[in-house]
């Protein structure tokens, strides 16, 4: 739950590849925010979003650079929490989950 901030899709994968036995929970947080793990697909899904919108990049880049929660554009903030990338937190935003911070920190 803390890896992927309670996103419903992101925890049914987890619970799908661990009750196959396809890897082990260490396994899963050792890859998860690599390209070799269960969630590289939905990684490279938002990564190719981002590297569509320089302007969307560079807010996401600000946020998960950040230290704290910071203030964008209403528009940029409203388009990444409908990507699931940030949460709203007042009006700044932090990211939602360890999964993307790890990430996309190490991408960018």
């Amino acid at each position: 739950m803390q890896l992927v901030g309670g996103h419903p899709f992101l925890i049914q994968q987890a619970l799908y590849h661990l009750s196959r036995q396809d890897l082990t929970f260490n396994q899963l947080v050792q890859t998860a925010a690599t390209d070799a793990g269960i969630y590289r697909d939905c990684l490279h899904r938002h990564l190719g979003s981002l590297q569509e919108d320089p302007q969307l990049s560079a807010a996401y880049v600000r946020v998960i650079k950040a230290l704290k929660p910071v203030e964008l554009e209403q528009l940029l903030a409203f388009k990444l929490h409908s990507m699931g990338l940030v949460a709203l937190q007042g009006d700044r935003v932090l990211p939602s989950c360890e999964l993307y911070q790890q990430y996309f920190d190490r991408i960018f």
